[in-house]
């Protein structure tokens, strides 16, 4: 009896850790809500804000923001940090990704929201016209 409940236990955790591996990540969730493709880096998903036609008519005008939400209830140092998370410099706007928060991104392409899990970490970043998010990076 102990035999199945012990066999029953491993199925129940490999098929956890299976389905843990399968999850898209944090940037493949992101991707077809804001329009990103993937590229030849495996973890390095990019777009540009405005294409085709819309940029010949436009001129290449576009817009794009970013907001953070914490999940639960966060510490003051959690909030701190969730504040901190998107900068700009240089010309290029940055979100860090390195703990449980829901990123909003807004742009003429459409609106995505994602919620990062725990130990899932993700830098979003713009420059000009072009988006680009890339898994497992904080930096």
């Amino acid at each position: 009896m102990k035999l199945a409940i012990v066999a029953i236990l491993s199925i129940i955790g490999s098929s956890a850790a299976t389905a843990q591996q399968r999850r898209p990540s944090f940037c493949a969730r992101l991707a077809p809500q804001i329009g990103l493709s993937p590229t030849s880096k495996p973890d390095l998903w990019q777009g540009r804000l405005i294409s085709g036609l819309k940029a010949a008519f436009l001129g290449g005008s576009a817009s794009i923001g970013f907001s953070v939400e914490s999940v639960g209830n966060p510490s003051a140092d959690d909030a701190a940090a969730l504040r901190r998370a998107c900068t700009v410099t240089k010309a290029e706007y940055r979100c860090v990704v390195d703990r449980p928060m829901i990123l909003v991104v807004s742009s003429s392409k459409g609106d995505g929201r994602v919620e990062a899990q725990p130990g899932e970490t993700a830098l979003v970043t713009t420059k000009g016209m072009r988006i680009r998010c890339t898994d497992g990076v904080v930096s």
